[in-house]
C-alpha cells in the first residue's frame, strides 16, 4: 500500500542545502575512492569481490538515506515507450562500442587497460563478476539518476551528472571506460528526464555494462 505521505523526488523542491545534500556529497566521494581501489586490485585477488559488493552498498545506502531525509521515495514506473527506449539505447550504445574496439585492439594505451580489466572475468568466477556488474549498475543509477539528480537544478541535471560520473569513472585508470561513462552518461541521463523513472536507465545501463563483459574479451 502506498503511503500517502511519500511523493517522487522529482515532486520535491531543489534543496539548497541540508542534511541530504551533505549525504549525497559525502555518498559520492566514498564511492570515488572505493571504486578506484577496487578497480586497481589485482585480477585473481580475493579482494575484488567484497570491494565492489562495498562499493554497490556505499550508493545504495547512501543513495536512500538521502532520499528518505526529505520523505521520498525512488520513482521505479516506467510507460512501455520508455522500457522501449532503454533497450534500444543500451543495444545501440554496445554496438557503437564493440564497433570501436576493433580499432582499439591496434592502440597499445587504450587496450591493456581494458585487458588488465576483463581480466577480472577471465581468472575470476564470470558468474560473480556478472552478478557485481549488475548490481553496481543499480546502484550507480540509484545514486546518479535519484540521489544526486534531485539535488540539483532541472537545467543542469543531465550536464554535471555526466560530468561527474565520468570524473568518478576516469578514477579506475582506464580511459576507454572513462570515455563509456561519458556516453552512457548522457544517454541514461536522457532517459531519466524524459521517463522520470529509474527504470530505463537502469535497463540500458545494464544491457550496455553486461554486454560489454560478455563479448568485449572476444573483441578486444
Amino acid at each position: 500500500m502506498r503511503d500517502p505521505k511519500a511523493v517522487s523526488a522529482d515532486d520535491l523542491p531543489v534543496l539548497p542545502g541540508g542534511a541530504s545534500r551533505r549525504a549525497v556529497i559525502a555518498t559520492g566521494v566514498l564511492a570515488g575512492a572505493v571504486l578506484a581501489w577496487s578497480l586497481r586490485i589485482q585480477a585473481g585477488d580475493p579482494w575484488f569481490y567484497p570491494a565492489t559488493f562495498i562499493l554497490a552498498a556505499i550508493y545504495m545506502v547512501g543513495s536512500s538515506v538521502a532520499v528518505r531525509m526529505v520523505g521520498s521515495r525512488f520513482r521505479w514506473h516506467a510507460s512501455r515507450r520508455g522500457i522501449r527506449d532503454a533497450v534500444v539505447g543500451g543495444v545501440l550504445l554496445a554496438l557503437i562500442f564493440f564497433a570501436g574496439a576493433f580499432l582499439v585492439r591496434y592502440v597499445p594505451f587504450l587496450r591493456d587497460p581494458v585487458d588488465e580489466l576483463l581480466d577480472h572475468a577471465r581468472v575470476g568466477s564470470l558468474a560473480l563478476v556478472l552478478l557485481i556488474t549488475a548490481v553496481n549498475g543499480v546502484a550507480e543509477e540509484m545514486f546518479y539518476r535519484a540521489a544526486l539528480w534531485r539535488i540539483l537544478k532541472p537545467g543542469f541535471r543531465i550536464v554535471v551528472t555526466t560530468v561527474l560520473y565520468t570524473a568518478v569513472t576516469a578514477l579506475a585508470g582506464v580511459p576507454l571506460l572513462a570515455f563509456a561513462a561519458a556516453a552512457m552518461g548522457v544517454m541514461v541521463a536522457v532517459l531519466r528526464e524524459r521517463t522520470q523513472s529509474l527504470t530505463p536507465p537502469i535497463i540500458a545501463h545494464l544491457i550496455w555494462s553486461l554486454s560489454m563483459l560478455l563479448v568485449l574479451p572476444w573483441v578486444v
